[in-house]
């Protein structure tokens, strides 16, 4: 080192190192891309969408139905693809601050080696999370976890080497032509000095830096000088490597939307975790391609696209993406005019027919029952996606199991929101098989396992390589052209998942609910033009929206709208089932809102925005009935099915902060929306009731009741939230609920029920 050495800073090397300083150039120019994976740091760290499993779709992704070695070898592909997406987008965009790089051999291969710290750290501490997550949740063995591990990396890996090869012969141009122009940094000797230096001397600028970066065989090497080169030269070998890594970007990014020709193959049905990394690769890669012919003008040609795409949306059928109402006609002639004085339209013999059509499937039930004035019950279930699907479905069919069939044969009406409306569905269909003689069991698990399957996959597919660039594929149904989206992918999926139990239209229950075989089921979506709701069923609730009750227009705000009256010119009963269902399990963004044949067009959206309980649908039906109930039933039984508790157990406030002050006005309305709905829903059962003369029992089933516990509100459940969902029933307080259930129906109770 004597007289060859050369002293250096920690500091200064830190200054110096490339990783280093490519981490501050995407501060520095580059927030875009670091946004990206800010995301995914949120995500895997339980940050963002934690209330909605969106990290377990990373911890625990499912291939076929099944999480295996395969599921995280394609999670690591797709963690690959976005790496390069980053690369390439990083290359494009900070590039030219490093000129150094037109003089080193391969000098893409050399960036990305040099970029490669956040992808490391991620992919470490991924592994960390998902690994104690699979052992703790999932319960895998550490044999299994070892195989995930190497297939992520492996997937990772992959990626990677396909695309470099697209590099390697000679892609990127560089004015190197000899291996002399690199020189190694280990060659030199240095010492390290703890030099006083400025805090401020880090961000002073120089004419030109030297850089100590990773290079061949992971060694480090210094950067050469490249005042000699001509800056006319320096752009344009960088502007010729841009149009190398563009078109590399181009080629990915059709490949990728090309594969969603094939999304219904079931081959294709990939980990809903790989298809958010997917999206968000597209995202990144697009803008980067666009960056490298747009220049500077790219954000101000995204913003004036994206202003004539809304324009042309409102003025024309382009880009207005539409999601369909699967079964119905859209053809001009059959659209219904949706304003108010068509919603204010009166039909009193209407009305009337529809009250006298629906008191007579009440005398059905009654006379079903054999029963002189038996129990009426009506099920409210929650909203929560599987969760609530799966455990509504529960509740049902073991309370059934163990009431000896009693509580089928009483419930009348099913009411609620979301994923419990879909667990309640499913087990209506259940016992209509079992009636006609189609299952032997209705109380096998099996069912229980059919309606807790994966509905993610196939959705988020469908949304990140096809919703929301071109919708080119289409499917005929009753005669109708509809283009797919991953509202049909969820509805498939549903089917699939059911074996095909659902895959009826409206009609098909039509007569099974008016003769009381099986419960009537009413669906409330909510109207997003104005708030509305609109009463779906095979029935016609037309007796609900009548304003003769309340006759003064300062009562009347004609709230509900029948969908039956109000579509009848468009064969109503001809809608798909499943489409029903996914009108009011619409959550945003997850799933489209359905667009409905009127003009201007009406869009449904989540029935749990207005009703989550099916509470206002249930006492507008009491209120309409309550003559016909109180002569002929002993009372009412409200069967609550909640995924949540009203109030949970070790509920604790703290202190509000400064930022408390400035977020909670706004955060309020969404922590404390479902809430909300029960204070409200609360105080109207309260007026409600003391108004009948009929006794009203209200029975409760809690899914959730303290507040450690946790399960995901997704369409997606992991092993432990689905072993959570089985054990809820056998908790001491459902255990309550049931034999007040079995006490109210008359039932022996010599004997306790065994859970």
């Amino acid at each position: 080192m004597e007289g060859k050495g050369k002293n250096i800073s920690i500091l200064q090397f830190f200054r110096s190192f490339f990783p280093v300083q490519i981490l501050v150039g995407h501060v520095k120019y580059n927030l875009l891309a670091l946004f990206y994976w800010f995301i995914l740091f949120l995500i895997i760290t339980d940050n963002l969408g934690s209330p909605f499993g969106i990290p377990y779709l990373f911890f625990s992704p499912e291939y076929l139905g099944e999480v295996s070695s395969f599921a995280f070898f394609l999670i690591g592909f797709s963690i690959g693809g976005f790496t390069m997406g980053f690369n390439t987008y990083s290359y494009i965009k900070i590039g030219p601050q490093y000129p150094f790089l037109l003089v080193v051999r391969k000098p893409f291969l050399k960036f990305c080696l040099n970029n490669s710290i956040l992808p490391i750290v991620f992919s470490a501490l991924f592994i960390y999370r998902f690994s104690r997550f699979q052992y703790q949740e999932e319960f895998a063995s550490i044999l299994d976890i070892v195989f995930y591990i190497t297939s992520y990396l492996l997937g990772v890996a992959t990626f990677m080497l396909l695309s470099l090869l697209y590099f390697f012969p000679k892609k990127h141009i560089n004015l190197s032509d000899s291996n002399n122009l690199e020189e190694n940094f280990s060659h030199k000797s240095y010492s390290f000095l703890n030099k006083k230096e400025n805090w401020y001397d880090f961000f002073q600028n120089k004419t030109e830096k030297q850089y100590i970066y990773v290079g061949k065989n992971l060694k480090l090497y210094n950067s050469r000088s490249v005042k000699h080169l001509d800056e006319e030269l320096k752009e344009k070998v960088f502007n010729s490597n841009r149009v190398n890594t563009s078109v590399f970007e181009i080629i990915t990014i059709i490949t990728f939307i090309t594969v969603g020709l094939f999304r219904n193959q079931v081959i294709f049905e990939i980990p809903a975790g790989m298809s958010i990394v997917l999206l968000l690769t597209v995202i990144l890669m697009l803008f980067s391609a666009m960056l490298s012919w747009l220049h500077r003008w790219t954000y101000p040609i995204v913003f004036i696209l994206l202003f004539l795409m809304d324009y042309l949306s409102t003025s024309t059928n382009l880009f207005t993406f539409k999601n369909y109402a699967y079964g119905l006609s859209y053809k001009n002639e059959s659209k219904n005019i949706y304003s108010l004085d068509e919603i204010r339209k009166t039909n009193i013999s209407e009305e009337v027919e529809s009250k006298q059509k629906y008191i007579q499937i009440l005398n059905n039930w009654k006379e079903q029952t054999g029963e002189d004035k038996p129990k009426l019950i009506i099920t409210n279930s929650s909203g929560g996606g599987s969760r609530s699907a799966l455990w509504t479905f529960t509740v049902l069919q073991k309370s059934d199991e163990l009431l000896n069939g009693e509580l089928n044969k009483h419930i009348h009406l099913m009411t609620g929101a979301s994923g419990g409306m879909v667990g309640a569905a499913y087990f209506r269909e259940i016992l209509l098989r079992h009636k006609k003689g189609e299952y032997s069991n209705m109380y096998s698990g099996n069912f229980r396992e059919n309606i807790a399957k994966d509905l993610l996959n196939k959705l988020c597919f469908s949304l990140s390589t096809n919703d929301l660039f071109f919708r080119y594929q289409n499917v005929k149904i009753n005669g109708n052209s509809y283009t797919k989206d991953r509202g049909y992918a969820f509805e498939q999926q549903l089917h699939e998942n059911t074996e095909n139990s659902l895959n009826h239209s409206l009609e098909y229950y039509k007569s099974y609910e008016e003769n009381a075989i099986i419960p009537v089921m009413l669906f409330s979506p909510t109207i997003v033009n104005d708030g509305r709701r609109l009463l779906m069923s095979s029935q016609s609730f037309r007796f609900l929206t009548s304003p003769r009750s309340h006759p003064t227009s300062a009562i009347n705000s004609f709230e509900n709208i029948d969908y039956q009256s109000f579509f009848k010119s468009n064969n109503p009963n001809s809608i798909r089932f499943s489409t029903v269902i996914r009108s009011q399990a619409t959550f945003p963004f997850v799933l489209p809102m359905v667009t409905m044949p009127t003009s201007p067009g009406v869009q449904l959206m989540d029935a749990g925005i207005r009703d989550n309980y099916g509470s206002k649908s249930m006492m507008e039906f009491l209120n309409e009935t309550k003559s016909w109930i109180e002569k002929n039933t002993s009372g009412i039984i409200i069967l609550q099915i909640r995924d949540t508790k009203k109030m949970l157990n070790k509920e604790t406030y703290h202190q509000i902060s400064m930022l408390d002050k400035v977020t909670l006005p706004f955060g309020n309305m969404y922590q404390n929306f479902a809430r909300t709905q029960d204070f409200d829903q609360e105080q109207l059962l309260k007026v409600g009731v003391s108004g009948y003369n009929f006794p009203i029992e209200i029975v409760t089933f809690n899914l959730r009741e303290n507040k450690s516990d946790r399960i995901s509100l997704s369409w997606h459940l992991t092993k432990n939230e689905k072993q959570k969902i089985e054990r809820a029933f056998r908790s001491a307080k459902n255990k309550i609920s049931l034999q007040r259930l079995k006490k109210i129906l008359n039932q022996s109770d010599k004997q306790k029920i065994d859970l």
